[in-house]
């Protein structure tokens, strides 16, 4: 527990600029003169990309990497987009061109045919019409390959992107996991074990930054087995020392409290040895807005007058969505969400540092997303009280 706290109070401080909003900055910057046209060509594209790259600034100054460099990820890849169409758009125009001059060079061609008394004449005429011809060809075949290279740079691009994200989705669970194996001082009881796993996670943070994710992701996906591993073995031990009388009867005040805030629902849910007490809020948010609707204070008084009450639990602040949507779309916007309910908690006085913010989507629904009321009830919060 007290590595936790340590690692949530560096992460208070507002951090370098991750790399993905650095080059979300250059690409704006060095296509500075094409923005506006590719913005009236693509005005959805270009908007998601400025509330991507805002969204990305606000959670980096909040110290929320992962959001941060997911936002500025999304947000590249939907002005690449609108660029690339602008960019499409500027060579079919261009192609339309020589297919004109080609046309005009023929028309010439078969009027002055007609008018030129000589033979000599003629075949100067023929040869300037093969020419243009053969240069008209020759420029459509070369825009045509043009084309074609833009367009895999750009498949490639957004290949090179979904591997990072994938990426970043393991390292985030192998550290997830290393908070879990904290909750039973697990680099005390099973320092072996998890002193690997956090050589396994700065490895692949390490390979992350020099791109290679097939690394990256075998790294993390080891050290959270590490970790895995590291929890099983240090709970028995951490078991005997703990004061289990006392948090028996913490974690039963706990399950008295929480179903007594209005508007929410309470469930237990245990993961292997972890318990987790599950505070679940629907309804929190309208349609795909990430801000919170009006009229929900009562509930978050509720919530955050709990978290003070219970200051010695790792808290998790998870986004869920419906289905209906991409995943990586999903992801964003029910990360969105839970930092929304994170600042929201913060500013009720709620001690931040305990609290883990993530966002997944469609996954682990509440209840059956075929009908509209079921959708809206998986578009929900849930607050996780993680013990032991």
């Amino acid at each position: 527990m007290v590595l936790l706290v340590g690692a949530m109070g560096v992460a208070c401080a507002t951090p370098p600029k991750p790399r993905e909003l650095e080059l979300f900055d250059t690409l704006r910057k060095t296509n500075e003169a094409n923005l506006p046209e590719a913005a009236k060509r693509s005005p959805d594209l270009t908007a998601e990309a400025d509330r991507r790259s805002a969204a990305a600034r606000d959670e980096w100054q909040s110290n929320d990497l992962p959001e941060c460099r997911r936002d500025a990820l999304i947000a590249t890849i939907k002005l690449k987009s609108a660029l690339a169409i602008y960019e499409q758009e500027q060579l079919k125009a261009k192609l339309q061109s020589l297919s004109g001059q080609q046309a005009q060079a023929e028309e010439e061609s078969a009027g002055l045919s007609k008018d030129l008394a000589s033979e000599q004449e003629k075949l100067a005429l023929l040869q300037k019409y093969v020419d243009a011809r053969k240069t008209a060809d020759a420029d459509k075949q070369r825009l045509s390959q043009q084309m074609s290279s833009e367009q895999q740079k750009a498949q490639a691009e957004q290949q090179r992107l979904s591997q990072q994200l994938v990426t970043e989705q393991k390292i985030a669970a192998a550290q997830l996991a290393m908070r879990t194996a904290d909750t039973v001082e697990a680099g005390r009881y099973a320092s072996a074990e998890y002193t690997a796993a956090g050589d396994l996670l700065a490895k692949a943070s390490a390979e992350l930054k020099q791109n290679d994710y097939t690394a990256a992701q075998a790294s993390a996906e080891v050290a959270k087995k590490n970790a895995d591993r590291a929890a099983e073995l240090a709970k028995p031990q951490y078991e005997q020392a703990a004061q289990s009388n006392e948090n028996k009867a913490r974690n039963e005040a706990l399950a008295r409290d929480a179903p007594t805030i209005a508007g929410v629902k309470v469930r237990i849910d245990p993961r292997g040895d972890l318990q987790r007490l599950v505070i679940v809020i629907p309804e929190l948010f309208k349609k795909r807005e990430p801000s919170i609707a009006p009229g929900h204070d009562n509930i978050l008084d509720g919530v955050a007058t709990l978290l003070k009450k219970y200051p010695s639990y790792p808290v998790q602040v998870i986004g869920y969505t419906d289905n209906r949507g991409k995943s990586n779309e999903l992801i964003a916007i029910s990360a969105a969400r839970a930092q929304a309910v994170y600042s929201a908690l913060a500013e009720r006085g709620v001690e931040v540092k305990r609290l883990m913010v993530s966002g997944l989507g469609g996954e682990d629904p509440f209840v059956d997303n075929k009908s509209a009321s079921g959708r809206a009830k998986n578009n929900r919060i849930e607050i996780v009280f993680m013990y032991h």
